[in-house]
């Protein structure tokens, strides 16, 4: 279809004026859609990134200007290392406890019974591995039947949270038996961990 150019001449000055106001109104409306919008939301980025950067800076530089901050972080970061040195010696002693053989532990714990008069009437054992925190442990659950008198009980009791070995106390029942009397049965039952 071609266009027909007289058409156009025969348009009166008011024709010609909405025909221009509506190209113009076009452009623009497709200039501040298109390219307007786009890059106010491109500087509204920058501006807040420009603020980060700024705050950032702002801080880094109290930090540098004042030798009290820096010395006092210096401060802090050797006390950090040295937390985690001390969690590292940690570490290490706990795995040392671990390690040894379930044989010594239980002549270590018999032992330590005779010393504080506790009399081992048996001692009967069972063995499980088992995984904890990455390791795989043996896990040696003793059940130890017993005779003695309270204070050597409880000093026996006692001694255990001193032992080198890991050692849980599942259960302890004592007994008053009559024909034994002042001392008592007593029935422990312990879990040691080996490595």
């Amino acid at each position: 279809m071609a266009l027909d150019t007289s058409s156009l001449k025969n348009l009166s000055a008011r024709e010609f004026l909405i025909i221009g106001f509506t190209v113009i109104f076009g452009i623009g409306y497709g200039y501040y859609e298109f390219e307007y919008v786009s890059q106010s939301k491109k500087l509204k980025k920058i501006k807040s990134e420009i603020s980060q950067v700024q705050t950032s800076l702002g801080a880094f530089q109290q930090v540098m200007l004042n030798p009290e901050n820096v010395k006092r972080t210096e401060a802090q970061v050797i006390k950090v290392k040295e937390e985690i040195e001390k969690l590292g010696q940690d570490i290490e002693k706990a795995k040392s406890r671990l390690k040894g053989q379930d044989a010594e532990i239980l002549n270590d714990l018999q032992h330590e019974a005779d010393f504080y008069g506790v009399f081992l009437k048996s001692m009967r054992t069972t063995e499980k591995f088992v995984n904890r925190s990455g390791l795989r442990l043996k896990e040696v659950s003793l059940i130890m039947e017993m005779e003695s008198d309270y204070d050597a009980l409880k000093n026996f009791v006692a001694s255990l949270g001193n032992s080198t070995a890991v050692i849980d106390i599942e259960s302890l029942e004592t007994k008053r038996v009559e024909k034994i009397l002042p001392k008592v049965e007593s029935r422990l039952h312990l879990k040691v961990m080996v490595l």
